[in-house]
């Protein structure tokens, strides 16, 4: 279900504006009516006025800007860098932006130089730095860290002027995943599932039903096994010699590549260990990589996508 927007709009001003007109004499001052060139925006930081259709955005740390090209716009600087890593879609979209500092602590400068008319960031801010960015262009934090990725697409819909992209990409979303539960609702009957993935040199994690990931395969029909499925926090790491506690997954996921099909590298401290080979569901074949670190919608649906072919060859297998 999409949420109630968040956003104050300029419709909203506009009718308060023509009320207080309405209702004063011929000799009082007309109301002011705001500018049609910006609108007011909440953001975790409270309100903030914003252009009405940004074109030059800068993503201040690394996941806004799956979200931004999600919605049809290129950012003009992006936090993190490593993008030509994170497969097709993005990667060739991202990989020529100017990188305007790491993931956590942008470079001012560099944001400045980028001439942006919008700075957006979506992890908690420290005041200081807020103030920083504020002073080159308007600032939108709003931490992903607590939102949906459908709470994600609608509060970026809104800030950046594109509530119908990010309305159509909604529909994609909640299609595809509906498509893939009815398709393969016997498969999905049959088998249960982990998504695990190497945490340390000498651990893994298994991940919830709150990891967004999960939310998305989970959207699909997926159902857990456990442990995974009554774990309450997002993550719950187990050392290698606990890995035995898989045996209940009739089928297991791990990261894939930037590819989305190929297992990661990083995989192997964990699928190279003779307890994971001893498993029954790796025994059976039925290890599949897919693709991971969701952080937008269309990161979901590419989630999707690859679910799709891994329900059909589980099913064939």
């Amino acid at each position: 279900m999409i949420n109630r927007r968040l956003f104050l709009t300029t419709g909203v001003g506009l009718a308060g504006g023509a009320l207080l007109a309405a209702c004063g004499s011929s000799s009082e001052e007309p109301a002011a009516t705001p500018s049609a060139t910006e609108r007011e925006v909440q953001t975790d930081k409270g309100p903030v006025k914003v252009p009405a259709s940004p074109a030059k955005v800068v993503c201040a740390d690394y996941y806004g800007a799956f979200a931004v090209v999600d919605l049809g716009l290129i950012p003009v600087g992006v936090g993190g860098g490593g993008y030509e890593g994170t497969g097709a879609f993005y990667g060739d979209r991202l990989k020529a932006v100017p990188v305007t500092g790491d993931y956590t602590e942008p470079d001012v400068e560099k944001i400045a130089a980028a001439g942006p008319d919008l700075i957006l960031r979506t992890i908690d801010t420290p005041d200081a730095l807020y103030q920083q960015l504020s002073a080159i262009a308007p600032t939108v934090v709003i931490s992903f860290q607590q939102l949906s990725l459908l709470d994600v697409a609608n509060r970026l819909g809104d800030v950046l002027g594109r509530t119908t992209e990010a309305q159509a990409l909604l529909t994609q979303y909640e299609q595809k995943t509906a498509a893939v539960k009815t398709k393969h609702a016997a498969t999905l009957a049959e088998h249960t599932f982990s998504f695990v993935q190497v945490a340390t040199e000498t651990a893994f994690w298994t991940l919830g039903p709150a990891w967004t990931d999960t939310t998305v395969l989970i959207a699909c029909g997926v159902q857990l096994a456990e442990p995974s499925k009554s774990q309450t926090e997002q993550t719950q790491e187990y050392s290698f010699e606990q890995i035995d506690i898989l045996e209940p997954s009739g089928a297991l996921l791990i990261p894939a590549g930037p590819d989305g099909v190929t297992a990661s590298p990083d995989n192997a401290a964990m699928t190279d260990l003779d307890l994971w080979k001893n498993l029954s569901a790796v025994k059976a074949g039925r290890v599949y990589p897919i693709v991971s670190g969701a952080s937008s919608l269309g990161t979901g649906i590419q989630l999707a996508d690859r679910m799709d072919t891994v329900l059909t060859e589980l099913a064939g297998s």
